[in-house]
């Protein structure tokens, strides 16, 4: 039976619940994002230095490079509360899309590096697959924030030699207010 009060009472649970989501999704995305963008970490790197040089990098690389830091920066703008659950699941596979071409495009130039970022990208992949609703996207905020930074991570040295030889790969866009 539909009570106006308990409905009332259930969407204005949901409310900070949704705005949480969306400023911690702007917040995580914000350190996430830093990853990609060039930044030095403080833990030991387990990856092996990469050997090629700037002007080594393939037309396809550069190419896929651009797509996957433009998809990564279309991430960080998307607000959970206005586009949903899809909107998310769609933002998140446009990331993974743009990873699996990375790896496609990297391969001859960074095996090591791309086994690595394939790894991640079918982690992200399961993650997307577990979304179904708001409640869901709630509930793995944590998984989705871990497996795009796993993602960002591991395509951080493809990406750094990338940017280094090809001009058409964006800057690392924060969010708003960031």
């Amino acid at each position: 039976m539909f009570h106006p009060v308990d409905s009332v009472n259930r969407t204005r649970r949901r409310a900070p619940a949704l705005a949480l989501l969306a400023s911690g999704c702007a917040l995580a995305l914000t350190v996430l994002m830093g990853c990609a963008g060039g930044t030095t970490s403080t833990s030991p790197s387990t990856t092996p230095p990469l050997t090629t040089s700037a002007a080594a990098n393939s037309a396809a690389l550069c190419s896929a490079a651009r797509d996957f830091q433009t998809a990564a920066n279309n991430l960080v703008h998307v607000d959970a509360t206005k586009v949903g659950t899809e909107g998310v699941k769609s933002a998140l596979q446009n990331l993974r899309t743009a990873g699996t071409n990375l790896a496609s495009a990297a391969q001859d130039q960074f095996a090591p590096q791309v086994a690595g970022l394939n790894q991640s990208l079918r982690s992200l992949q399961a993650t997307i697959g577990g979304l179904s609703d708001q409640d869901s996207l709630s509930s793995k905020f944590g998984a989705i924030s871990a497996s795009v930074a796993a993602v960002e991570q591991a395509a951080k040295p493809i990406m750094d030699s990338a940017r280094a030889g090809c001009p058409s790969v964006p800057s690392v866009e924060l969010p708003p207010g960031s």
